[in-house]
């Protein structure tokens, strides 16, 4: 997702930074000071909304607005602006920011419920739905997959059973790793033989390298017996190394050198083995960005990534989660025997505006409390639903923004006056002088009284 910052003057960047940070942390800012490099923008990148100032260094004033608008006609606008422009008081898609922009609370709120607006247009029209069932077994396990993209990670698992190369699973926490590293090894003609599973990030160095290549007799204080390790153990079978940019530097060496020589030599021992077993390997962030950072060696992701496959996140896929939803009711229902569970349209509704930072795992855990809450029969209503759910995903108000924002910056003015002992304490913590603090008040119709 890409947020586009059009403004002359770069002073508003960090305030908006601080906004996207709260609400959409994973939407990429692009940063123009012209009309004409936002336009270029708009013709080569898919945009969720551009936050603009009316001046620019080559356009002003509701030109920019027209301007843009005749780019994409839909394209939802967040202006700097003390003043609506009487031309587009009544477009809905023009949300209009304190010109001060100093409030970051106030514009945190507008861009949210913007982006929120996008991700249920998204989720209707721009995540095209696979035709087939929704629900696919595949590998032992369910899979709900009625968007293209989950329809493609499937294909590419596929794909990756038939064969023996590395496969390396990138995609956020909560998304399905494990379960798709499983269906690979169930697909394959390794199934017969076991798969094991490590997280390399769960144990310290030395107990990470003799819990996946063993260890000899003596090797260290409390060794007392040989242990084979995981990849001897897996046999010809699967090994699953989750979260593998944790692992540390001489554990990729070791893992390095099972790819390259299909041979690991025990902790203490001068003796390789022959390894017979594939890796699958899974990673919550991008390991080229980890290999540019210098913190994970470029042989090894090389050689890892014979065959990426990159799991979406769930707001990604939005319109598979009403189906994710009512798989996981009918299932915990029948686990918890709690009989027949509904869930209501609104339910529904706010749930696919949520953003999911947990991604399918948050789903399913939302799912099974409500069963385990709720009576035998009962309907699923917005109520029910847990806060963060409720609030984010929370109707515009119908009150205008306007109204709305002077109303978050009134509470504001009102907590930090509370927190510090002199008015001249609290303009200065929200980033404006005392002078401008006093203005504020005058025009919320706020009593100017008391310290200074």
């Amino acid at each position: 997702m890409y947020i586009v910052h059009a403004d002359a003057d770069s002073g508003s960047q960090e305030v908006l930074r601080r906004a996207r940070d709260r609400v959409a942390p994973q939407a990429d800012l692009i940063a123009v000071d012209t009309l004409r490099s936002a336009l270029c923008v708009l013709g080569s990148t898919r945009v969720a909304c551009v936050v603009l100032d009316m001046a620019l260094r080559d356009a002003c004033g509701g030109d920019i607005i027209r301007r843009l608008r005749a780019a994409q006609p839909g394209l939802p606008l967040l202006v700097w602006s003390s003043r609506r422009q009487s031309s587009d008081a009544s477009d809905s898609n023009v949300a209009w920011l304190p010109q001060d922009q100093t409030a970051v609370d106030a514009v945190a709120l507008a861009l949210g419920h913007t982006l929120g607006r996008v991700h249920l247009v998204d989720a209707v029209d721009g995540d095209a739905v696979a035709e087939g069932p929704e629900v696919t077994r595949f590998g032992g396990a369910d899979f709900i997959a009625g968007t293209t993209r989950m329809r493609d990670v499937l294909t590419l698992i596929e794909a990756a059973a038939e064969s023996d190369v590395p496969v390396l699973l990138e995609g956020e926490t909560g998304t399905g790793k494990e379960i798709l590293a499983r269906a690979v090894h169930a697909r394959s003609a390794r199934c017969q033989a076991p798969i094991v599973v490590q997280n390399c990030g769960a144990l310290a160095e030395h107990l990470l390298e003799s819990e996946l290549f063993g260890h000899v007799r003596g090797a260290f204080t409390g060794a007392e017996r040989d242990r084979p390790g995981l990849f001897i153990e897996a046999g010809s079978g699967t090994v699953f190394l989750d979260e593998i940019g944790e692992a540390p530097p001489a554990v990729q060496a070791r893992l390095l050198r099972i790819l390259q020589h299909r041979e690991v030599k025990p902790v203490g021992s001068d003796r390789p083995v022959r390894v017979a077993a594939r890796i699958v390997a899974a990673t919550n962030r991008p390991l080229a960005d980890e290999v540019m950072a210098g913190r994970f060696r470029a042989d090894l992701y090389y050689r890892l990534a014979v065959l990426p496959i990159h799991v979406p996140a769930l707001r990604e896929r939005a319109t598979d989660v009403p189906r994710l939803a009512r798989h996981f009711l009918a299932r915990c229902a029948a686990t918890e025997r709690r009989g027949e569970v509904a869930l209501a349209d609104d339910t529904v509704r706010m749930l696919a505006a949520y953003h999911w930072p947990g991604n399918v795992r948050e789903l399913e855990h939302e799912v099974h409390r409500l069963v385990l809450t709720l009576p035998p029969g009962a309907m699923i209503r917005p109520e029910h639903l847990a806060p963060r759910i409720r609030q984010q995903s929370a109707p515009l108000p119908s009150e205008p923004l306007d109204e709305m924002l002077a109303r978050v910056e009134m509470a504001l003015i009102r907590e930090r006056l509370g927190q510090f002992p002199t008015k001249t304490d609290a303009a200065r913590s929200l980033g404006i002088t005392r002078e401008g603090l006093y203005a504020k008040l005058r025009r919320l119709g706020m009593s100017t009284s008391g310290a200074a």
